[in-house]
């Protein structure tokens, strides 16, 4: 399958330099998919990283609040690569949409991640839900198609902060173009519920279920360090 199209990037990029440190919430589910079900390969000699044949990946909702680089908010899949040249766990980004004009073109211009513009909820903006409230939905559209819709039920926070640091590797000008990144907060487990439109670019995903779900919670990222 082709990787869905970015929006296209602006000539001369006037946004934030890196890095970025944003800060927020994010929910994700981490997923087992065949190999031969990506929509696309990481580039250069990067590999999907797979195990009896599936690849691991991930979906996340990130809410970005203001006081960070930028506010917005953000939904992508991302699978785990090996052969990436880095030390450390690594990425590629792939289907991916924020919405924020500036937030787009900073991912492809800075880091070579193809950010889309999409039509969020009001759900997310609000933050994901803690322990004793209700599940939560949120929901993602572009060009009037429903891509996915997320119902979280949070559940047992966990009593250590969490701390990643991992690399996104991506098709750049002339190669692969691998980016640091630092992300801690508080881990909240809890289940996810996703449904996927049949005709859009995550319908590889439907009627699939994850292995888990979480919430990173006060969550602080810097990208580009």
């Amino acid at each position: 399958m082709e990787q869905p199209s970015p929006v296209p990037a602006h000539p001369v990029y006037d946004g934030p330099a890196a890095p970025w440190s944003l800060h927020g919430s994010m929910c994700a589910s981490l997923w087992r998919v065949p190999v031969g079900d990506l929509p696309w390969q990481p580039p250069g000699r990067a590999r999907a990283l797979s195990l009896a044949g599936h690849a691991l990946v991930v979906t996340a909702w990130a809410n970005y609040e203001p006081g960070g680089t930028l506010s917005y908010r953000e939904f992508l899949f991302a699978v785990a690569v090996r052969g990436a040249g880095v030390l450390g766990p690594a990425c590629t980004v792939g289907p991916i949409w924020v919405d924020d004009h500036v937030a787009a073109a900073g991912g492809q211009h800075l880091w070579g991640i193809p950010k889309r513009l999409g039509v969020f909820d009001a759900a997310p903006l609000e933050g994901f839900p803690t322990a004793g409230m209700a599940s939560r939905r949120a929901s993602l559209t572009e060009q009037d198609l429903q891509l996915v819709t997320m119902d979280f039920e949070p559940g047992r926070r966990m009593p250590l902060p969490a701390r990643l640091s991992l690399w996104t590797v991506q098709d750049g000008r002339s190669g692969p173009l691998r980016t640091r990144c630092t992300v801690h907060g508080r881990l909240r487990l809890g289940n996810a519920r996703w449904h996927f439109a049949e005709t859009g670019p995550l319908a590889f995903l439907r009627g699939r279920a994850p292995l888990a779900s979480a919430c990173l919670e006060h969550m602080s990222a810097r990208f580009g360090v």
